[in-house]
């Protein structure tokens, strides 16, 4: 005997219940329809659960629970529908880990097929990470005509150099602005992890989210403080659950060289071992300078951002 619950209006996922407990898959049930999904299907046997599967072809996960069948029929079954999700639900589950888990399977791969833009360099940073217009603007100031997208207000942009172009992004008709030739920057803001742009339903979150998605390279901003710190632990931890993720350039941007900066320039050079990485003394009037084609003065500052061009050339 099965149950089949038709589909509702704007609903996001779509799912199977394999649950035998009837409070158990209420509580599965309630928690799905309060986010927006759908049931399309309850089984109430392993061979209903069979033959909907063999016979259903769409896109949707399975949730069931370990009494729903022996552990051997539930293991064949999986290997037998690789191709689908299988969560398995207990009585005591946690709600928020529940649905961090299904919906982030769900939809991550979703948003790594396209093809990534060797010429598109978003810059992002932790929260409170300092100078990441500027990091961008420094860095696109190497490149002849390249273009530098934000959003927000540019007044509370440090002025680009005169060879670049700047464009204020409003929408998200993004794609359209990649052009084939020539280097695109995006001054992206702060986000402490990645896999939460997939669910961030703000402008910025979905600019965030298509530059994670469509670039080869992004830029990471450190803050040097303990909560930079603590930030970029939290970023490497989440970008390890990402597939197929761009490559990161990590700059530690006003480098100071106190008792206690040291200690973080330490710790930087240890946390990203293997990853490619750039220390940026704090140089305020290099800063405001861009670079000429004959350049007749260099110092640190100046020497890091040219090899970081190098890597992105």
């Amino acid at each position: 005997m099965s149950a089949v619950i038709s589909k509702s209006t704007g609903a996001n996922l779509n799912f199977v219940t394999a649950i035998v407990d009837s409070e158990l898959e209420t509580a599965a049930a309630q928690l799905l329809y309060l986010h927006g999904n759908n049931i399309i299907y309850r089984a109430l046997t392993i061979s209903a659960l069979y033959k909907f599967l063999a016979e259903d072809k769409s896109k949707y996960q399975v949730i069931y629970s370990a009494d729903f069948a022996t552990n051997d029929e539930i293991t064949k079954l999986i290997a037998k529908y690789s191709q689908i999700r299988f969560t398995k639900i207990s009585r005591n589950f946690d709600a928020a880990s529940f649905l961090t888990e299904i919906l982030q399977s769900e939809r991550q791969p979703l948003l790594r097929k396209q093809e990534r833009n060797q010429n598109l360099i978003p810059v992002m940073g932790s929260f409170g990470s300092p100078g990441i217009s500027t990091v961008t603007n420094q860095i696109a100031a190497r490149f002849p005509e390249s273009t530098i997208f934000y959003s927000g207000r540019e007044d509370f942009r440090p002025q680009v150099c005169t060879i670049n172009k700047l464009i204020a992004i409003n929408d998200n008709n993004l794609n359209s602005l990649i052009l084939p030739a020539g280097k695109f920057f995006l001054d992206a803001g702060a986000s402490s992890t990645l896999t939460a742009t997939i669910s961030d339903r703000r402008f910025s979150g979905q600019l965030l989210n298509w530059a994670l998605n469509t670039s080869a390279k992004i830029i990471y901003v450190v803050r040097v403080d303990g909560r930079g710190f603590t930030e970029l632990s939290n970023f490497l931890t989440d970008y390890k659950n990402l597939i197929s993720p761009p490559t990161v350039i990590f700059v530690l941007n006003q480098q100071r060289f106190s008792t206690q900066a040291r200690d973080f320039n330490a710790q930087f050079l240890s946390l990203l071992s293997g990853h490619s990485k750039y220390q940026i003394p704090y140089d305020y009037a290099a800063a405001v300078k861009y670079p000429a084609k004959k350049q007749w003065w260099a110092n640190t500052f100046t020497k890091q951002f040219d090899l970081i061009t190098k890597i992105l050339a």
